[in-house]
């Protein structure tokens, strides 16, 4: 468990709830703004105009962060301490939804 180990993780849980919370400042504003690497170039992309192009960029990016801190927590699975964390959550889970 070293630095890389540890700089991915918190990558994962930093750029994770960007991109939950900037889909979501996206479809409150009705406009996706989609940039061009490499350039200061940037395309709106009205839920009006485009609807389809708009939904599926904002569904994409609303994953996407989902998929980051899904990652994080994946990564952590493999420290010991933490993997039983999660099975004393589940054990947790289980036993309420058997009452």
């Amino acid at each position: 468990m070293g630095f890389q180990f540890w700089l991915m993780v918190v990558v994962a849980f930093l750029t994770g709830p960007f991109a939950f919370i900037s889909s979501i400042i996206y479809m409150r504003r009705g406009i996706y703004t989609k940039s061009f690497k490499g350039t200061r170039r940037k395309e709106y992309i009205h839920k009006d105009d485009k609807p389809i192009e708009y939904w599926s960029s904002v569904i994409s990016r609303m994953i996407a962060g989902v998929a980051m801190v899904g990652l994080g927590f994946w990564f952590l699975n493999d420290i010991p301490v933490v993997n039983h964390w999660f099975a004393e959550i589940r054990e947790i889970i289980l036993v309420k939804t058997r009452q």
